[in-house]
């Protein structure tokens, strides 16, 4: 019974700080839904609509027709295609804006080199949908081709018995079957675009992110800020939802496609170049490029690079890092226990309401967790607004799914065969979970501290509006320098970035994703 207690306890006090913010927003922006028509927020709606629109062509575009030649085809240069592919994602949009910024645009380093070339702007929202596409096209890419292997491989097969040709198998057989694939990566794609707040700020955008953050920081108008809010928990809401039924039960992992045989298209000399350099496009302009500009932007200014600035935001970064991904690691293992172990259904649904954190924007969370704080500090003796804990609290609100689904996803591999053995022997279902199934997903669980880490590290919105004072971490010196047209001084930071978030990629793609294969077989 005392440990009962205790669990119920621990429980609702997860809860209360985890959902309490969110309905916060809520609830505010239902009382102050009369402000909408003062706010502007048509333009909000349609800045958003329409970079939403754009990104979505270029993200499928790119990816659709780059996992099936990385699936369905063999051509020289294919598993260099197949490795880099995903690296995109460790180039936080904002970076890529900031960088071809400096490429580009009138005085930029291009027109300095080239004297026939005056430069462009690129501050609209054609050029930040390609830039943010090129960012994001990783998570439809990665979900289509997992959607292909498992679910249009075989059929292809027996398509190609038939005598279909490999355009008919691709629009016929691959895309239907692929579509909840596409639905699903496209819907992270999204959410991602409406949490923007980099490239949309830097590029003077009008989008409803932009919106909450000057109603906070600037006008400092709440009530405003909080109708706003309410239209994008009500848009990410739909998201969410449309994202998980198109889903459904279908598992995009890659723990059980590896054995799947199937034949490839071998591609002539002349396709192959074709399909090379239209393959490497999105990876060169969505990695390669950020990355030596960076490292150039570096090096020929290393003497300007203000380090002592530099170290302290490195080592503010780690230490947020660390701390996010510990609580979000020690959350998730308490809300997965009781997932596993609960004979209540309606659990399952309490744990997509706390991954629901990811769909909201960070701007909106920080403003329901600056309000959470004002309403704790008058019922305390001591304030926490001005310390680490609110920053900390937004992140893991934020991030806290990363880790669940990390978690969920080493306990899938782990059979239901243990805990009935344990049951039978009279072993308490707690000394089952923490004795015997965790020592066993110790991979899953540096997987997903290690993903919130660097989630964490890229974070913008919310570590500008919730951090101490004089307290920067390597994306908010960034953006202050990038603000100050001094990009230059913040060139390490931004390599740095990249470095950390690529090379942790790398190894959960590579490393730890085989060994949990590995293991499995």
């Amino acid at each position: 019974m005392n440990n009962n207690f205790i669990k119920l306890l621990i429980f609702f006090f997860i809860s209360f700080f985890l959902l309490t913010p969110i309905l916060i927003i809520f609830f505010q922006g239902l009382y102050s839904i009369n402000n909408v028509n003062e706010l502007y927020a048509p333009r909000y709606i349609f800045g958003s609509s329409k970079l939403i629109f754009l990104v979505s062509l270029v993200v499928l575009l790119i990816s659709i027709p780059l996992a099936w030649v990385n699936t369905m085809t063999n051509f020289w240069g294919r598993k260099f295609i197949q490795i880099f592919c995903i690296l995109p994602l460790g180039v936080p949009a904002y970076i890529s804006a900031y960088a071809y910024a400096e490429i580009l645009e009138p005085g930029g380093y291009l027109s300095i080199y080239f004297s026939s070339f005056y430069g462009f702007s690129i501050r609209n929202t054609f050029f930040a949908s390609i830039i943010l596409g090129l960012s994001l096209f990783p998570y439809v890419y990665l979900l289509t081709r997992i959607a292909i292997i498992n679910f249009s491989a075989r059929f292809i097969e027996a398509a190609k018995t038939m005598g279909k040709t490999p355009w008919q198998c691709f629009f016929k057989v691959c895309l239907p079957m692929a579509i909840p694939g596409i639905a699903a990566g496209l819907a992270l794609a999204l959410m991602e675009t409406i949490n923007d707040f980099g490239v949309a700020d830097f590029f003077g955008l009008q989008t409803l992110t932009i919106g909450v953050f000057q109603y906070i920081s600037v006008i400092n108008d709440l009530p405003s800020a909080f109708s706003l809010s309410l239209i994008i928990l009500i848009i990410m809401l739909l998201l969410y939802i449309f994202e998980q039924k198109i889903r459904g039960d279908k598992k995009f992992n890659n723990s059980s496609y590896e054995s799947i045989q199937w034949s490839r298209y071998q591609l002539t000399k002349g396709k192959t170049i074709v399909v090379f350099s239209l393959s490497f496009l999105p990876i060169l302009f969505g990695f390669f490029v950020p990355l030596l500009f960076n490292f150039l932007i570096f090096i020929n200014n290393y003497e300007i690079i203000d380090y002592s600035n530099y170290l302290s935001s490195l080592y503010n970064s780690i230490i947020l890092g660390s701390l996010v991904g510990f609580f979000c690691i020690l959350v998730s293992i308490f809300i997965n226990f009781y997932s596993r172990f609960s004979r209540n259904k309606k659990f399952l649904y309490y744990k997509k309401i706390i991954n629901l954190g990811y769909a909201v924007p960070g701007v909106v969370i920080a403003l329901g967790v600056l309000i959470f704080i004002k309403y704790i500090n008058q019922f305390s003796y001591f304030t926490i607004l001005a310390t680490l804990i609110g920053l900390i609290l937004a992140l893991i609100i934020r991030l806290i799914s990363i880790s669940n689904n990390s978690i969920d996803s080493g306990l899938e591999k782990v059979g239901k065969s243990i805990d009935d053995a344990s049951r039978l022997i009279g072993r308490r279902s707690s000394t089952t979970y923490f004795r015997i199934i965790i020592p066993q997903i110790r991979l899953s669980i540096l997987a997903g501290f290690l993903l919130v880490f660097v989630d964490t590290i890229k974070e913008l919105p919310i570590t500008l509006l919730l951090r101490p004072f004089n307290f920067d971490t390597l994306a908010t010196s960034l953006y202050e320098y990038s603000s100050n047209e001094m990009f230059e001084n913040g060139s390490l930071h931004a390599l740095t970035i990249i470095l950390f978030l690529s090379l942790v990629i790398y190894l959960f793609d590579s490393v730890i994703e085989k060994k949990q294969i590995l293991k499995t077989r």
